[in-house]
């Protein structure tokens, strides 16, 4: 059975939905604690400070222009993720295809850790040769794919494929596989 595919991890608008949500509440209680009841709290203007820059934070994360990636795995299982910069709009199928013809790109190794939900993946990896040994100075990597990021059927593919890597790798690979 061949498990190989190719998938284009876009922005997802519920990721930053819920960012910029989030700041936003963030937003409403600094108001609050600073302007609106600073008696109640002590250390106010600290503590209106810090959800201040918190909020700053989260909407900056909400309409900064994200990295697109593209997750590739072959028949084999053989899995690759590559990073695109500056792709986008109209067209960014082909432009990303020529980027990840002329770059080259590192197989990898699903690491422990990685997660298959639902409405989620959060893949965690390591290049193949450095997940061997994940010594002290050894940094894995981590990518969150959420559903509206990727093509429905995309993500029905991507789901079975990664869950066929799962099972290979006797299960050491994802944490829970719904």
């Amino acid at each position: 059975m061949s498990i190989a595919v190719s998938v284009i991890v876009g922005p997802s608008r519920a990721y930053r939905l819920l960012c910029l949500a989030w700041g936003l509440a963030q937003a409403g209680a600094a108001c609050a604690v600073g302007l609106a009841v600073p008696a109640r709290f002590p250390g106010a203007p600290w503590l209106a400070l810090l959800l201040a820059c918190t909020a700053a934070g989260l909407v900056h994360s909400a309409v900064r222009r994200p990295k697109t990636h593209r997750i590739d795995i072959s028949g084999t299982g053989d899995l690759r993720v590559t990073v695109q910069q500056d792709v986008g709009g109209a067209g960014s199928v082909a432009a990303l295809s020529a980027a990840t013809a002329s770059g080259a790109n590192v197989p990898v190794n699903v690491l422990p850790g990685a997660v298959l939900w639902p409405m989620l993946a959060v893949l965690r990896y390591a290049p193949r040769d450095a997940a061997a040994d994940m010594g002290a100075g050894t940094t894995a990597s981590m990518l969150a794919v959420w559903r509206d990021s990727v093509d429905p059927a995309a993500w029905r593919g991507l789901a079975v494929a990664l869950t066929v890597i799962g099972r290979r790798c006797g299960g050491e690979g994802f944490d829970k596989i719904r």
